[in-house]
């Protein structure tokens, strides 16, 4: 549940793409996920979901190409 929360949230961003800064501010998980944010994502960059590029204003998750 929380790995399609996180996913979904960087879906339906603009571009597809969002500051990690942006999910790491949430004060709660997403909801139904029984870990935390950090865990999460973590979990999705090691499987490759997600690309982590880095910028001057920060890291910027994106969606991986299929």
């Amino acid at each position: 549940a929380g790995r399609r929360a996180v996913l979904g949230a960087v879906r339906r961003a603009r571009l597809r793409e969002l500051p990690l800064g942006e999910l790491l501010r949430q004060p709660r998980g997403p909801p139904g996920a029984r870990l935390g944010v950090g865990y999460l994502l973590h979990d999705l960059l090691g499987a490759q979901l997600l690309r982590s590029i880095p910028t001057a204003s920060g890291p910027m998750l994106r969606l991986a190409e299929p």
